[in-house]
């Protein structure tokens, strides 16, 4: 099948990936099927490299989207095309697949073009064959899988779900005290409680150390909305017991980062199966503690005791306050939101 306008395909793609966050597009999901029914065409095919690389530029899209248009036909044609190709015989020692993280999404169009085009600049780290090599379209496939449903492949560099990096950067921001322009900030504070309680027993960790990293901030003088301090209060009620039996045989705990914004943003990585295994696979065998100390039960139990008591104190200051009507707890977040706070985690 003739791609001499992969250009303007790669363009297309791009875009996509850079506007992932577009809830529904009739215009993206055509991009989407269409990628996906020439995939599915010829699944090992010449051109299958640019079908599916195509789908991974678009993954993010289909990872984010509140509905399935043309997920089950992208899953399907990369699926075919793993199972096609991820056994075909080849003689390179590596793949760029193996390496290939979330960073290195903004070259691939790039990349993609000077694959199209052989006379092209290539100054890659791996060559063209290596790129070209039917392993690596399967490898490729995978990533693209793993990003629409995270966790339900193998052999990929492992990821955060779609939107969890801007999830950290616009926490992060209202942790240091200055929040983006148009940031909901009661939103900010209560969406690390809600997730919290509905975490399953894997994520719940990780997502008790982004509440004790809000906690911090929502004690202090700079949430005055009793409203917030509830929500995190009943989150932290509604976990505590899972660690009511907690005991381990640690001789000594890790400590996590008591700067609130590091806290927050170790936390939401935790709060996933990629990111649990990102943290394993950088982790420096000197400097962080492994997983299972950092996430002991017993410290985590003190956590949640500790993140309670805190907010407990603030919540009965807020109530005794004659001010704290709701008008002032409306109006509080505006009051403060450039207001400096030094971020510690208070323990």
């Amino acid at each position: 099948m003739s791609i001499s306008n992969l250009g303007d395909f790669a363009h297309a793609w791009e875009a996509i990936r850079e506007d992932y966050d577009t809830l529904s597009s009739d215009e993206y999901d055509r991009s989407v099927l269409d990628c996906a029914a020439r995939l599915a065409a010829d699944p090992a095919g010449r051109t299958a490299y640019a079908w599916t690389l195509g789908l991974v530029l678009m993954a993010p899209y289909l990872g984010y989207a509140i509905d399935d248009t043309g997920k089950p036909e992208a899953v399907a044609a990369l699926q075919a095309t793993d199972s096609a190709l991820h056994d075909r015989p080849c003689t390179h020692d590596e793949h760029p697949y193996r390496v290939h993280e979330e960073e290195f999404d903004l070259d691939l169009a790039e990349q993609l073009l000077g694959l199209w085009d052989p006379t092209a600049p290539w100054e890659e780290d791996h060559c063209r064959e290596a790129w070209l090599c039917p392993r690596n379209i399967a490898g490729f496939a995978r990533i693209a899988l793993d990003i629409i449903e995270p966790g339900t492949t193998r052999d990929v560099p492992p990821r955060l779900p779609v939107g969890t990096e801007e999830t950290i950067t616009r926490l992060s921001a209202v942790l240091h005290g200055y929040p983006r322009a148009g940031t909901d900030l009661e939103w900010e504070l209560t969406a690390p409680a809600l997730d919290l309680a509905a975490a399953t027993s894997q994520d719940r960790p990780g997502r008790l150390l982004t509440v004790h990293a809000v906690a911090a901030y929502a004690a202090s003088d700079m949430c005055e909305a009793p409203s917030v301090l509830e929500e995190l209060i009943n989150a932290l009620e509604k976990a505590l017991p899972h660690y009511a039996d907690a005991t381990c045989g640690h001789t000594r705990h890790a400590e996590p980062p008591r700067w609130a914004p590091d806290l927050a943003e170790l936390g939401i990585q935790l709060s996933s199966a990629g990111g649990r295994a990102r943290y394993e696979r950088s982790r420096r065998q000197d400097e962080d503690p492994p997983l299972e100390n950092l996430l002991c039960p017993v410290t985590l139990a003190q956590i949640a005791q500790d993140s309670l008591k805190s907010l407990r104190s603030r919540h009965s200051q807020l109530i005794a306050d004659p001010n704290a009507d709701a008008e002032n707890a409306a109006g509080a977040f505006d009051d403060h939101r450039h207001r400096d706070t030094d971020g510690t985690v208070v323990t």
